[in-house]
C-alpha cells in the first residue's frame, strides 16, 4: 500500500496522507490568493553557517543538509526518541531557514531536538522547535523546480499583481520584502506537476477591493438578471409600438 501511494505521488500535485498548517482563503484574485494562517509550530534549521551569510535556492548541498537534519529529528533524533509524522509543505524562508510543520496530535509538547552539531558559531544542522505567529499571506502557485532565478521571477510577478490590485505589503517602508517558499512534493514528482508556492506578507483593510470567487459569481448573476430585465423591458416596448391604433 505504501509503495502504491508513493508511486501515485509521482503524478500528484499534493502528496496523499500528509497534513500541513491550517489556513483560510479569504480572497482569490488573478494570479494569487490571500490566506490567513493560524499560528503553528515548526522544526526549523538554518541553511547558513552564520546569520549574515548569503543564501540562495541554488545551494542544493545546504538544502540537503537542512532537510536531513529536520528529517532526523522527525525520525527519532530527539530527547524522547519519538517518531513524528511527516508533513507538507517544506518551507524555505528568504532569511535562509528550512521548516517542517509539526502536527499536533493530542500532546502539544513536542520533543526537544538532539543536537549533533556542537561547532561554535555554526548554525547549520542545529534544529530548534519554534512557533510561527499568525500571518496573512498573498500566495501564488507555480510548477517546475525551485531555483533562485525562478523564485525571483515569481516574486516580481506577485509583487506586480499586488501593486496593481492596491494590496499593501506588510513590511516597513524601505525594508526588503520577505517571502516564504512552500514545496509540497517529493523530489521524484514530475516537474510539470510539482506544487510550489511563494508567499508574501500582506495587510488587508476594509477598503481593499479584492475580487473573490464569490464576488465574481454574484456580479455575474446580477449582470445576467439585469440583462434579462432590460430584454424584458425592450420586448414590452416593442409590443406596445406594434399594436394598431384604434
Amino acid at each position: 500500500e505504501e509503495i502504491q501511494k508513493e508511486a501515485k505521488n509521482i503524478f500528484s500535485e499534493t502528496p496523499e496522507g500528509l497534513v500541513g498548517p491550517p489556513y483560510r482563503v479569504v480572497s482569490v484574485a488573478e494570479g494569487y490568493e490571500i490566506r490567513e494562517y493560524d499560528g503553528y509550530t515548526v522544526a526549523s534549521t538554518s541553511m547558513k553557517k552564520v546569520d549574515d551569510e548569503q543564501f540562495n535556492m541554488d545551494d542544493l548541498a545546504s538544502e540537503g543538509e537542512a532537510f536531513n537534519a529536520l528529517a532526523a529529528y522527525l525520525f527519532g533524533a530527539n530527547d524522547k526518541s519519538e517518531i513524528l509524522d511527516m508533513t507538507t509543505p517544506v518551507t524555505t524562508t528568504s532569511s535562509g531557514q528550512m521548516r517542517f510543520y509539526l502536527n499536533k496530535s493530542g500532546d502539544s509538547n513536542f520533543p526537544e531536538p538532539v543536537q549533533e552539531n556542537d561547532e561554535i558559531f555554526n548554525e547549520k544542522g542545529k534544529v530548534v522547535v519554534e512557533d510561527v505567529p499568525p500571518a496573512t499571506l498573498a500566495v501564488a502557485r507555480f510548477t517546475g523546480f525551485v531555483t533562485e532565478g525562478e523564485v525571483t521571477r515569481q516574486k516580481d510577478a506577485l509583487l506586480t499583481c499586488l501593486g496593481i490590485d492596491g494590496i499593501e505589503i506588510d513590511v516597513e517602508h524601505g525594508n526588503v520584502v520577505p517571502h516564504v517558499i512552500f514545496q509540497y512534493n517529493p523530489p521524484y514528482t514530475l516537474p510539470v506537476l510539482r506544487r510550489n508556492e511563494i508567499g508574501i506578507p500582506v495587510t488587508l483593510t476594509a477598503d481593499d477591493d479584492v475580487v473573490t470567487a464569490d464576488k465574481l459569481s454574484d456580479e455575474w448573476a446580477q449582470g445576467i438578471a439585469a440583462e434579462d430585465g432590460n430584454a424584458g423591458a425592450e420586448a414590452g416596448e416593442t409590443s406596445e409600438e406594434s399594436e394598431p391604433a384604434e
